[in-house]
């Protein structure tokens, strides 16, 4: 019995051993398995911004269509504050302003937005998104120079418009949207809300916040994506270009609807959640085109189209965090460059003045788009720019255009102080001489 006993012992050691070695074994071949299926899933950075689910197979992990319904709002109070100082414009009240600014589902509005020589696949907003408006996403941030939000002011600017288009002298003419003051409202509504709602919401919501958000598993557990991949796409969304970007031509870009819309997925329609390019998307196609030595349009589609790969690869923080610093300062860069663009403008307006050529109405305009767009850069934590040299281009710009004659001392004074301005945009971001005298 003794015997038996150990010769049971050592039988038993002998097996626990073999099967110990056999596990070892069979723990390398399934790390081998498992490091292969995970280099299989790992994803190259493809050519449009399309990206599979890592949980629901066959599905889209991308998703933005709230940002899509509030650039076509922006765009859309655009063509709206705009149409009183067309011929045959018709008078509007603050009401038909704030439909667009606080929309509500319950009016059921389709969109002014055309998408040129084909249909819109969806006109209705909220056949595209629900619950979705410009007024709940604007920041609450004290505008440099105006200390005061920028809703204050958009909701002051709105009530001027107002009155103005019910004064039949005004009405139809660009002083229906002109302050007395010689300030073009509808401008200023416009640039001030790209900078406050999309720029601000990419920037400094869901770029700036993505590192806090979870990238292991499906957001609420049956989305087709993680938190931090709808972040991504969300701030892409805000940017505005179509699933394509790298199909148009700066010179598409700068063009007419049918040249910045393309039927991608031949449809007979226009997606405007994939197939249309909004506001910043189309600013960068013109300041490559009116550029030279830059290539926005590349640096800001690339860095986020190779930052959601990091994303959905898993990457690092440190890669990541490259994107997005790319991302954000492209954008800036986009804005910062059509702030020299209309700077110039205002400049070869001011220019004409007291002659034949004179055009006050494209002064206000000018003028309002380079305060608005100097606005707008504020609205990003990774801004280049800092606050000092944004209040001292405040300064400079003032709060409303001058129609000094050119040769007078007041003229003289401005037009250096423009330079200033320029001199100021170019310490911050670099642009180099030939830009700052052709934007």
């Amino acid at each position: 019995m003794i015997y038996l006993t150990k010769k049971f012992r050592w039988v038993a050691v002998l097996l626990t051993v073999t099967s110990l070695f056999l596990s070892a074994c069979g723990s390398d071949e399934e790390d081998e398995v498992d490091a292969l299926e995970e280099e299989a899933a790992t994803i190259t950075v493809p050519p449009a911004y399309v990206f599979d689910s890592r949980f629901a197979a066959g599905e889209s992990s991308v998703s933005y269509s709230g940002q899509v319904v509030r650039n076509l709002l922006l765009q859309d109070l655009k063509s709206l504050t705009d149409s009183v100082g067309k011929d045959g414009g018709r008078s509007i009240t603050v009401d038909d302003m704030l439909r667009l600014y606080e929309y509500d589902d319950a009016l059921n509005l389709k969109t002014r937005t055309t998408t040129g020589s084909l249909p819109a696949s969806e006109s209705q907003y909220s056949a595209l998104s629900t619950g979705k408006n410009l007024v709940g996403k604007i920041s609450d941030e004290p505008v440099i120079g105006y200390n005061r939000t920028a809703d204050d002011l958009v909701r002051e600017w709105f009530a001027t418009i107002a009155e103005n288009s019910q004064d039949p002298d005004k009405l139809g003419t660009p002083m229906a949207y002109t302050s007395d003051d010689g300030v073009d409202m509808s401008q200023m509504v416009n640039k001030v809300l790209i900078g406050a709602v999309p720029y601000y919401q990419a920037t400094g919501v869901y770029l700036g916040g993505l590192l806090e958000r979870d990238n292991s598993e499906a957001r609420n557990g049956t989305d087709p994506y993680t938190a931090m991949e709808h972040a991504w796409d969300e701030a892409f969304g805000y940017f505005g270009a179509a699933r394509d970007y790298s199909r148009y031509t700066d010179e598409q870009l700068a063009g007419k609807v049918d040249d910045f819309t393309f039927d991608s997925n031949s449809d007979g329609s226009i997606d405007f959640k994939s197939e249309y390019n909004f506001g910043l998307s189309r600013n960068a196609g013109k300041r490559d085109k009116g550029g030279s030595g830059v290539d926005f349009t590349q640096e800001i589609f690339s860095a986020f189209l190779a930052g959601r790969t990091a994303i959905t690869n898993q990457g690092s923080v440190a890669e990541i965090s490259a994107y997005r610093q790319t991302a954000a300062n492209g954008m800036e860069k986009v804005i910062a460059a059509t702030v020299v663009h209309y700077i110039n403008d205002t400049l070869s307006d001011m220019s004409k003045l007291g002659t034949a050529d004179e055009s006050i109405s494209n002064l206000n305009k000018h003028w309002a788009e380079m305060k608005g767009y100097t606005v707008a850069l504020q609205y990003n934590p990774f801004r280049l720019i800092t606050d000092g040299q944004l209040a001292e281009l405040h300064g400079i710009m003032g709060k409303a255009p001058i129609y000094d004659q050119p040769g007078s001392n007041a003229y003289n004074t401005q037009v250096n102080n423009y330079k200033r301005a320029k001199d100021v945009m170019q310490a911050a971001y670099g642009f180099s001489n030939t830009n700052m005298e052709n934007w």
